[in-house]
């Protein structure tokens, strides 16, 4: 039997710790804005963390500064970057995220991402942090 089909007899026979194994990986990870503020790759990293808690970071870029929705946010400032990573698998994956900034709060929308597993919506990001 492949690999595959190992993985997904187990899963069969095991839903429950298959259940709880992926509510794990699906549950955000933390953000420490202090550190965010310190590089630009700081920043991407902590926002893929949030929203991708198992992913690896490999690079990330901007797309577009400042975003042109920005208004709807009341943000002073934004950017679209993309986000290239790895997932458990060693996959890689992109995804588009609008950073927005207002005073001393900083806030984030996923625009995009092409993983299959979905990104955590319980990101504290997708309101406003303050740091």
């Amino acid at each position: 039997m492949s690999l595959a089909g190992l993985a997904l007899s187990w899963m069969l026979s095991n839903p429950q710790t298959a259940a709880a194994g992926a509510a794990h990986a699906i549950r955000p990870g933390t953000v420490d804005t202090a550190v965010m503020q310190q590089s630009f790759a700081d920043l991407t990293r902590g926002v893929l963390n949030c929203y991708h808690r198992t992913a690896r970071y490999v690079v990330a870029d901007v797309i577009q500064a400042p975003w042109d929705r920005q208004a709807q946010y009341s943000a002073d400032q934004s950017a679209v970057v993309r986000i290239v990573y790895t997932g458990v698998t060693g996959a890689q994956y992109q995804m588009f995220v609008a950073i927005l900034a207002k005073q001393n709060a900083v806030r984030a929308a996923v625009l995009g991402d092409s993983a299959r597993i979905p990104y955590s919506k319980q990101c504290e990001l997708e309101q406003w942090t303050a740091g």
